[in-house]
């Protein structure tokens, strides 16, 4: 029996030799296919996670820049209304037209002089006080309304870069700044002035009078009032410049904000990813190790080494370097936007000297009237006549060495630490200036100017030119015209002063603040943003 089973597997032993290596070729090749698709499961997996947690790790950073805006406005908001303080002269207006109504009529005696000056323009012809009275109680609505929102915007003006500033916010409450002092001169007071003169006593007047000799010190004239012309004129010209003052000044701080912010979460992902793999094969080699193989082969593979040859390379950004990379926020802060004024004031200066305050304009008219202030801020004429397209770089990180140490000591850092050569610091600034004087940034911050100026159009639509009921009577100038594409609403320059001067507080105070909302929510700010944070992919490949 045994013998015949023998000879039947011997007689067979082609085919079945044949068909077991049929079986464990189909067997190995089985396995071979199961672990490959294991292998491409779970690297899927990895990936999936590895998007995710690149994805969560992006969108928490655009709240985090959306957060830090916010913190940073109050204090940005702060310095442009006390260095264009419209309200101001809004207030020695009204003052005027007050004392020009307590003129009394002819036939009755005249009141006995007041020590503080009056406005010479109390004697004007009768057709200017007619003109100017009537825009008065326009002016003084909203310098009314505005004077308390001014106030709490004081109250609020604290944010993470006080903290770094400590030192330099309380000298900045003590000594106000030459931009403070030059936008408000029709406020000094000439019985100051007067003080002033008064205290000075000269060497040879002290001698005299010891002689029983008195010399009255010298006196300088107080400057003379100013006109009710020129403060109308002011008020123009301060209410616009202030308004894109904020626009331009909110969206360049988003915008810097957004690349800081930007390259530092790229950092921080980098490194934690490059040290969780390295943990991951730190496990990997501590199993292998218990293996039969590791007894035979102890020496350490390329995979390792390279790893931490990576994790090497990729150097993490101290607590101190990254506070003094936070601190050239300071910069746009108090000296930045100042560069932005002053471009903006020479632009509306030349759009609206010919525009009287009795014109009237459709939101059309406006909007081309800011688009020539615009194409004026954001362009310059060469020697060869053409328009180049300027570059904000100065204006948002200091142009010098001795500028940044300035920047950074008075933001808070000590002076030592500020001075001391740090490489990490130093690349991170090159990469930010990169950023900024990239063909990208150009194109980014076209676009959020472009929303900027939608959103302020829209809130003056709301508040200024709105059909109103046509039993009321006309308001501020107000008035229905019929154009090429329908009706449209045409207001008087006067009376869109007090709504510039409210949107300009709705922009610095309001919460949810649409403004910087608007910006963050732009299409190109996102993408330009995923374009910083995914710029480890060149150094990693």
């Amino acid at each position: 029996m045994f013998k015949s089973v023998v000879n039947y597997f011997h007689e067979r032993r082609k085919g079945l030799t044949r068909t077991a290596g049929y079986v464990c070729g189909i067997y190995l090749a089985g396995r071979f296919v199961i672990e490959r698709l294991e292998e491409v499961r779970d690297r899927m997996m990895e990936e999936k996670l590895a998007r995710e947690n690149l994805r969560r790790r992006f969108e928490q950073n655009q709240q985090d820049i959306s957060y830090t805006v916010m913190a940073l406005l109050p204090t940005l908001g702060a310095h442009i209304l006390n260095g264009m303080d419209v309200e101001g002269i809004t207030q020695d207006l009204q003052a005027q037209s007050r004392a020009a109504k307590a003129v009394p009529p002819p036939g009755e005696p005249s009141p006995p002089p007041v020590q503080e000056p009056k406005s010479p323009n109390g004697d004007s012809s009768e057709q200017d006080t007619r003109s100017e009275n009537g825009s008065i109680s326009v002016i003084s609505a909203g310098a009314q309304e505005d004077g308390a929102s001014t106030s709490d915007l004081a109250a609020s003006s604290n944010s993470w870069v006080d903290q770094f500033s400590s030192v330099h916010s309380s000298e900045i409450s003590r000594v106000p700044s030459s931009t403070d002092s030059g936008a408000k001169p029709h406020s000094a007071s000439p019985k100051s002035s007067t003080d002033l003169s008064d205290s000075i006593i000269t060497d040879s007047s002290a001698v005299s009078y010891g002689e029983s000799t008195i010399h009255r010190p010298l006196q300088q004239p107080a400057p003379p009032p100013k006109t009710k012309a020129e403060l109308w004129r002011e008020v123009k010209m301060l209410t616009f410049t202030r308004t894109l003052t904020i626009l331009y000044s909110t969206t360049l701080l988003t915008l810097f904000t957004n690349v800081q912010l930007s390259i530092l979460g790229r950092s921080k992902y980098v490194q934690s990813v490059v040290q969780q793999a390295h943990e991951e094969r730190m496990r990997e080699q501590w199993a292998e190790s218990l293996s039969l193989t590791s007894l035979l082969w102890s020496g350490r593979d390329e995979e390792s080494l390279n790893l931490e040859d990576e994790l090497q390379d990729v150097e993490s950004i101290s607590e101190e370097t990254e506070r003094k990379f936070l601190t050239l926020t300071w910069w746009i802060l108090h000296v930045g936007w100042k560069d932005v004024g002053e471009r903006v004031r020479r632009g509306v200066e030349e759009v609206f000297e010919s525009i009287s305050l009795k014109t009237k304009l459709s939101a059309n008219e406006l909007h081309r009237l800011v688009s020539d202030v615009r194409r004026r801020v954001e362009f310059e004429v060469t020697f060869e006549g053409r328009e180049r397209r300027i570059n904000f770089n100065s204006t948002l990180l200091p142009p010098t060495s001795e500028t940044l140490h300035h920047a950074l000591v008075q933001g808070g850092i000590p002076a030592h630490i500020a001075s001391t050569p740090d490489p990490t610091f130093s690349t991170l600034l090159a990469e930010t200036r990169e950023h900024l004087a990239s063909s990208s940034f150009q194109l980014v911050l076209e676009a959020c100017l472009d929303r900027a100026t939608e959103i302020l159009f829209d809130g003056l639509e709301k508040s200024l030119f709105q059909v109103v009921d046509d039993s009321k009577p006309e308001v501020g100038g107000w008035e229905e015209s019929t154009g090429a594409l329908g009706p449209e609403i045409r207001v008087r320059l006067v009376g869109m002063l007090p709504g510039l001067a409210k949107w300009c507080h709705t922009a610095l105070e309001g919460l949810p603040n649409e403004l910087v909302d608007g910006l963050n929510a732009v299409r190109e700010v996102n993408a330009f943003s995923a374009i910083i944070f995914a710029g480890y992919e060149d150094r990693f490949r």
